[in-house]
């Protein structure tokens, strides 16, 4: 997998919410860096908290911020 997106229908399919909320995190997050958080198994390790529902609170204040922010 080599985006964001491959990695959100791989680990979750059938959540179309949670897919969003994943990719739009990981890209404002790490939109720098997509290709090598994919390839090293970082973005899986992302997904599977977003697929969890464990996502907020595995982030740090600035990622809690921008999930504040997406009121999904």
């Amino acid at each position: 997998m080599q985006t964001y997106d491959e990695v959100a229908w791989s680990i979750m399919p059938d959540n179309h919410v949670q897919r969003k909320r994943y990719v739009a995190y990981m890209r404002v997050r790490w939109a720098d860096t997509e290709a090598q958080k994919c390839q090293d198994g970082y973005a899986v390790e992302w997904a599977g908290r977003f697929k969890a529902g464990t996502e907020y609170e595995a982030s740090d204040r600035e990622g809690q911020q921008v999930l504040d922010s997406f009121a999904i």
